[in-house]
């Protein structure tokens, strides 16, 4: 069971403790406030787990993308819900965004330079799963974006109280969540990648067009992958056909600035590029030797 439907069906949530009274008091009203705004029919359900696949190798080993130089991070909608298995344990990303032209901290001249020129600001509040239950938020990230969707600062900080023994695991957890959130609204914002509907066995195809946003779970999916290269020559200008095959890990094309893709200003933009496999497999394989941070 998603941690969204956990939420819909048992009608109340798990609040970390924070210690003295009155901190969970706060900790709990916010947990109740994400949690109404979680349930508004127009929240947009996302299953990253593509891009948990494609980033995260294992417990101690991730893909090193450095989230802040993320291309167009800015989430596509006011409001979503991110869900993905991380490490096997069900998490849960709520995203909401705000136009900064109308927040006073955004555009207050006592705040630091990058915060002013913010575009948006995106808050987003981790969920797990506790017992049979959700609990939230244990932590929280800002996003403050410019126009073009380039992260200028972020914070994370951790909601309630935890251990001190496991205090530096907790805020690791928290900076690889935001990690995995900035990549996936990235991701969104390509243009050779579309959200797709996951179809639901139990409505008729004729009624999913009366869904409501909320209750239809979407995918991350590629429509296409631009042959941004010509044929049989490497990024180098060698002749792929002449050395060894390899593996290309995924990345961003990014072709905002200049002529465009194949010199096309309609095709200013960013796309991304699954990981794949290049070069001749008659003379061998390339073994990677560096270790993945």
């Amino acid at each position: 069971m998603s941690l969204f439907r956990l939420l819909k069906k048992r009608g109340r949530i798990l609040t970390p403790e924070c210690g003295s009274g009155k901190d969970n008091e706060v900790a709990g009203d916010l947990g109740v406030k994400l949690a109404s705004l979680a349930r508004h029919p127009e929240m947009i359900l996302v299953n990253i787990q593509s891009v948990v696949n494609d980033l995260v190798v294992g417990p101690n080993q991730m893909i090193a993308i450095d989230w802040r130089d993320t291309p167009q991070a800015t989430p596509p909608f006011p409001g979503m819900w991110l869900e993905a298995h991380v490490f096997g344990n069900p998490l849960a990303i709520q995203v909401l965004r705000e136009s900064c032209h109308k927040l006073v901290n955004c555009r207050d001249q006592h705040q630091p330079p990058e915060m002013v020129e913010s575009r948006w600001k995106a808050g987003l509040f981790y969920w797990h799963h506790n017992n049979g239950e959700i609990m939230g938020p244990m932590g929280q990230t800002l996003f403050w974006l410019d126009e073009s969707g380039t992260i200028l600062r972020s914070s994370t900080w951790l909601i309630g109280g935890v251990d001190p023994a496991h205090k530096r695991e907790a805020a690791s957890g928290c900076e690889l969540f935001a990690f995995l959130a900035a990549h996936a609204l990235a991701r969104m914002n390509c243009r050779n990648v579309v959200l797709r509907p996951i179809a639901s066995p139990k409505v008729a195809r004729r009624h999913q067009r009366d869904l409501a946003p909320a209750t239809v779970w979407h995918e991350i999916h590629i429509t296409d992958v631009p042959q941004v290269r010509s044929a049989g020559r490497g990024v180098l200008g060698r002749d792929e056909s002449k050395m060894r095959r390899f593996w290309v890990r995924g990345h961003y094309a990014d072709y905002r600035n200049g002529a465009g893709l194949f010199g096309n200003p309609k095709l200013r933009c960013v796309f991304w590029i699954p990981e794949h496999q290049r070069g001749n497999p008659e003379l061998g394989d390339v073994i990677p030797e560096y270790t993945l941070a």
